[in-house]
C-alpha cells in the first residue's frame, strides 16, 4: 500500500504588512523526499505521525515535500505557484498512490486564494481523481470551509491548544485512510459553521471555556459509528469569509449521525458564546502585576498578545519593554526579532559594554526601537534541538545569529536584564531551550515576557509563578475592534451582539 505525504503549511495574518515569500518558505522549511524524513521522523509534529502511522498500520509512507514558514502576512502568488506547482508535479510522477496524506494549516490565505488551504485540496482532489481517499490534518486554529471538506474524505483537526497533539492525530488520520483504502469504513463528514468568533485569549483547551468545548468533542467520538470530531477554533487575524468556529464530523456511512454530531456541538457552543470574549489585562497592569508577585517561587510569565509570532506578530514588539523601563522592572527576560541590533552586538563581541537601539523596526505598529545599554554575555548561531514534545511538534530550530544582551541598571531599568537578540523572527517563544542554548535560565528571572498567548505554555508553565495575559498592541492584538475587517461575515459574533445562528443558514 503506497500513501503519498505532502503539505503547504502556513497560518496567514492578513493584517502583517511582511508578506510571506518563496524565499520565506525556503530560509524555513522547504523538504523533499528523504529531507523530510530526516526533519520529522523523529520529532512529534503532523508528518512525524504519518512516519509512525506507516509503522503502526505497515504501509509504505512516500514523503514528496513539506513546506512551513512561521505565520507573516499574506503568501505571495510566486510562492503559491512554485511551491504548489512542485508538489503536485511530485504527486503526478511519483504516483498511483492508493491515498494521500496531506498535511495543511487550515489558515492559509494567498492572493490569489482566500482559502489556500481549499484550493489545495481541491487541486489534489483533481489529481488523484475521486476514487482516491484523501484525509487531511489540520491546525485547530484552522478556519474550516467547505472547500477544505468536499475534497478530502475526512479531515482531522487538533484537540489541543497548546498543540501537544499533532502526531497523535496525524497517527488517527493514518488509520482512517488505510480502513478506507481496504474497505472497512466509508468516511462521511458534516461541516457545522458557528456565526462566531473565539477570541485568542480564550483558546486554551486545558482552561475553560475552551475545555468544555473540547470535552463535548470528545464525548461525540465516543458516539457509535462516528470516527473522528473536531472543532476549528478559528484564526481571527484572517479577514476571510470563513473565520470563526467550525465542527467536523466523520461518520462511518452515516451522514445523519455526522450532522446530528456536528450540530450539536455547534449548539453547544453558541449557547455559551459569551464566554468566549476578550477580558485581559493592559500592558501597565500585567507589569504592575508581575512586578507585585512574591520572589523565589518561579517567574511571572507576561503573554505578549499583540506580538504572538506564533500568529503572524512581527517579534520585535517594544510595548511591554517600554512598560518595563517605566516601571523599573528588574530581573525581566525576553526576546527580540533585530538583526541590526545582532549585527552590532558581533562586530562588537563577547563582554564587550555597547548602547544600540533594539526592537520596533518591522512596523509601526508594535512600538518603537528603545535605547539600552548592555554587555554582550554569548553569541551563537541560534540553532538547537527541543527533544520533549512543545507546541507543534517540532524538533529543529534555526533563529539565526543569535545574542545575549545583559542590560545595566540605566534609563529607568532595574538590574539584572537581558534580552535575547535573534536574526529570524522564528515561531515564538514555544521552547525554553532557545534560551538554555545561549546560556541564559528563564528559571532565574522574576518576570519572562512571551511573545505569544497560548503555544509558549507547554514551554513555561511547568517553571512559572503565574501566567499573566497583556493586550498589547499589534496585529495579534486580542482586542479585535483595533482591525479593519473587510472580508469577514456579516453578522458574526462579537462584533454584532444580535447575531443568530440557525444550522443550514450559512451558505458560505
Amino acid at each position: 500500500m503506497r500513501i503519498a505525504c505532502l503539505g503547504m503549511m502556513h497560518e496567514t495574518n492578513t493584517f502583517q504588512s511582511v508578506p510571506t515569500t518563496y524565499e520565506a518558505f525556503e530560509g524555513f522549511e522547504l523538504l523533499r523526499g528523504d529531507e523530510v524524513r530526516a526533519q520529522h521522523a523523529t520529532a512529534n509534529s503532523t508528518v512525524s505521525g504519518f512516519f509512525e502511522g506507516a509503522g503502526r498500520y505497515e504501509f509504505d509512507l512516500v514523503p514528496l515535500l513539506h513546506a512551513f514558514t512561521g505565520p507573516t502576512g499574506t503568501v505571495t502568488k510566486d510562492a503559491f505557484d512554485r511551491i504548489v506547482g512542485e508538489m503536485l508535479e511530485m504527486l503526478r510522477t511519483a504516483g498511483p498512490f492508493d491515498g494521500v496524506l496531506l498535511g495543511q494549516h487550515g489558515a492559509a490565505v494567498s492572493e490569489e486564494f482566500p482559502d489556500m488551504d481549499g484550493e489545495i485540496a481541491s487541486r489534489v482532489r483533481e489529481l488523484v481523481g475521486a476514487d482516491t481517499p484523501v484525509v487531511m490534518c489540520l491546525d485547530l486554529h484552522s478556519n474550516i470551509t467547505r472547500a477544505m471538506v468536499d475534497n478530502v474524505d475526512a479531515t482531522i483537526v487538533y484537540r489541543t491548544n497548546p498543540h501537544l497533539d499533532p502526531k497523535a492525530r496525524a497517527v488517527e488520520a493514518s488509520e482512517i485512510l488505510v480502513n478506507t483504502i481496504r474497505g472497512d469504513v466509508k468516511p462521511v463528514q458534516w461541516i457545522e459553521q458557528l456565526p462566531m468568533v473565539i477570541n485568542i485569549s480564550k483558546q486554551a483547551t486545558e482552561l475553560d471555556p475552551m475545555k468544555s468545548v473540547m470535552d463535548d468533542v470528545r464525548s461525540v467520538i465516543e458516539r457509535p459509528g462516528i470516527l473522528s470530531a473536531s472543532c476549528g477554533q478559528g484564526y481571527p487575524y484572517a479577514d476571510v469569509i470563513e473565520m470563526g468556529v467550525s465542527f467536523v464530523v466523520v461518520a462511518d456511512g452515516d451522514v445523519d449521525a455526522a450532522h446530528d454530531a456536528a450540530r450539536w456541538l455547534a449548539d453547544r457552543t453558541w449557547e455559551r458564546r459569551a464566554l468566549f470574549g476578550n477580558d485581559t489585562p493592559t500592558p501597565s497592569e500585567a507589569l504592575a502585576a508581575a512586578i507585585r508577585a512574591p520572589t523565589g517561587v518561579g517567574p511571572s510569565v507576561i503573554m505578549d498578545m499583540g506580538d504572538n509570532v506564533g500568529g503572524g506578530g512581527s517579534a520585535d514588539s517594544t510595548h511591554l519593554l517600554a512598560e518595563a523601563q517605566r516601571q523599573g522592572a528588574g530581573e525581566l527576560l525576553m526576546s527580540l526579532f533585530d538583526p541590526e541590533a545582532v549585527r552590532e552586538c558581533i562586530d562588537a563581541g563577547p563582554g564587550t559594554d555597547l548602547t544600540l537601539e533594539v526592537g520596533g523596526k518591522t512596523d509601526d505598529l508594535h512600538g518603537s526601537p528603545i535605547e539600552v545599554t548592555g554587555r554582550v554575555r554569548a553569541i551563537t548561531d541560534g540553532r538547537f534541538e527541543e527533544p520533549t514534545p512543545i507546541h507543534g511538534g517540532f524538533r529543529f530550530f534555526d533563529y539565526g545569529p543569535t545574542v545575549a544582551l545583559d542590560l545595566a541598571a540605566a534609563g529607568g531599568f532595574g538590574e539584572g536584564n537581558t534580552l535575547l537578540l535573534h536574526t529570524k523572527r522564528g515561531v515564538g517563544n514555544m521552547t525554553r531551550q532557545q534560551m538554555y542554548s545561549v546560556g541564559v535560565f528563564p528559571e532565574r528571572y522574576r518576570i519572562v515576557i512571551a511573545k505569544g498567548v497560548v503555544s509558549p505554555r507547554a514551554a513555561y508553565e511547568p517553571i512559572a509563578r503565574e501566567i499573566i495575559l497583556a493586550d498589547t498592541p499589534g496585529v495579534s492584538s486580542a482586542d479585535l475592534s483595533t482591525f479593519n475587517f473587510e472580508h469577514r461575515r456579516r453578522p458574526l459574533y462579537p462584533f454584532e451582539e444580535d447575531s443568530e445562528y440557525r444550522a443550514g443558514d450559512l451558505t458560505l
